[in-house]
């Protein structure tokens, strides 16, 4: 990748190696560290595309004068104060075209004042939201300025651009607050699958849509032949139920935010799929109502008895499982599907269900270039 910004802002962590090195000591890592679980040469591994494939970012604003430009920051790698950047090139095509387009934009000092951080959100599609963040209440005039800019901006691009202002108990929605990214899986293949998400400003989703597409590929290639019914704990807005309906005969997904369930229901909509029935239930809520423990009065329309659930699906926080009693929750299942964003809390979660279940197909997404972080996804199958 070339960056002129690389190695002195904070964004891209791993410098050493070059992009091929870095992932080989990633996957060398990670076999090392399962190769009592698993033949290290059973793990398959992922790139990402070198640049051009982050789908979100945040940054705040630096402006050393009063009299000086706006200008992009970034944290300093290795300092603990900021850096002006004027180009990210891990951002999606369509967020660096943005991106260099915007701070030009911003003329009116009714945008500028007391202006502080800027996110991006992006799809594969084009579309875009600008998060811009104040400390200030936006009134009438800001907002007549900032739709002064949506439209601008709009006019330079052919996909829709959207723009929201933040600020302390704040939030201005000039158009839309969500925008719609498009992922085709087994794209070179006869058997090409499409699907459509919403994706929400200020709620997670994931930052590289590129592996995530691998991510979907790898799992719905290595199912289990006899999978009946999902369980998906945290299933979030449906990145990985929508996906995999299709695969199973119906999917029991848990929530505990509204309004990720919400987000989830839209996208079934949008991709026509009936049989996932979201429900908010923690995971400990989860246990006590699928083992009849006890009743929940928002679950009085849905029979859990109905569903034969043979499989789960997990992805846990960095931090993992990390809880004995979901662990033996999770080790009733036939066969497990376990995301992980840190191969560590993964390990020392898998001491407890590798009692039950061993790795029948690893594989380790690079998900975040550049950082040492590692994406792995697990299908784990009863002894």
């Amino acid at each position: 990748m070339n960056c002129k910004h690389f190695g002195i802002c904070g964004g891209c962590a791993y410098h050493a190696l070059g992009y091929e090195g870095q992932f080989t000591q990633k996957q060398t890592l990670v076999r090392e560290m399962f190769q009592n679980l698993i033949d290290p040469s059973y793990i398959e591994a992922f790139a990402s595309p070198t640049q051009s494939f982050r789908a979100r970012a945040e940054f705040r604003f630096d402006r050393h004068t009063p009299n000086t430009p706006l200008a992009f920051a970034m944290n300093r790698y290795g300092a603990n104060d900021r850096t002006p950047i004027e180009t990210c090139p891990i951002l999606l095509d369509s967020l660096q075209s943005l991106m260099s387009l915007l701070l030009p934009s911003l003329r009116s000092p009714i945008l500028t004042h007391k202006l502080y951080a800027c996110n991006f959100l992006g799809s594969l599609r084009g579309e875009s939201i600008i998060t811009l963040i104040y400390h200030k209440q936006l009134d009438s005039q800001w907002i007549a300025a900032a739709q002064d800019l949506q439209s601008y901006l709009n006019s330079h691009f052919s996909h829709k651009i959207h723009i929201i202002g933040r600020s302390k108990n704040q939030k201005v929605i000039l158009s839309s607050s969500t925008i719609q990214e498009e992922l085709t899986l087994f794209a070179h293949t006869t058997n090409p699958q499409t699907y459509h998400y919403l994706k929400e400003e200020s709620r997670f989703s994931q930052p590289n849509p590129f592996i995530i597409i691998k991510m979907l590929e790898f799992i719905k290639s290595h199912l289990p032949q006899q999978r009946n019914d999902l369980l998906e704990l945290y299933s979030g807005s449906g990145n990985f139920s929508i996906a995999l309906a299709k695969e199973f005969r119906s999917i029991l997904a848990t929530e505990v935010v509204k309004s990720a369930i919400k987000l989830l229901e839209e996208n079934m909509s949008l991709n026509h799929i009936t049989n996932i029935t979201p429900i908010r239930l923690n995971a400990y809520e989860s246990i006590q109502a699928l083992n009849r423990q006890r009743t929940f009065f928002r679950l009085r329309t849905i029979d859990l008895d109905q569903f034969n659930l043979q499989c789960v699906l997990i992805d846990p926080p960095r931090s993992g499982v990390n809880d004995i009693n979901i662990l033996h929750f999770l080790a009733t299942f036939s066969h497990i599907i376990y995301v992980s964003c840190n191969p560590t809390t993964l390990l020392k979660d898998m001491q407890v269900l590798s009692q039950s279940h061993f790795i029948k197909h690893f594989g380790v997404f690079d998900q975040f270039p550049y950082t040492h972080h590692q994406e792995c996804v697990l299908i784990l199958e009863h002894k």
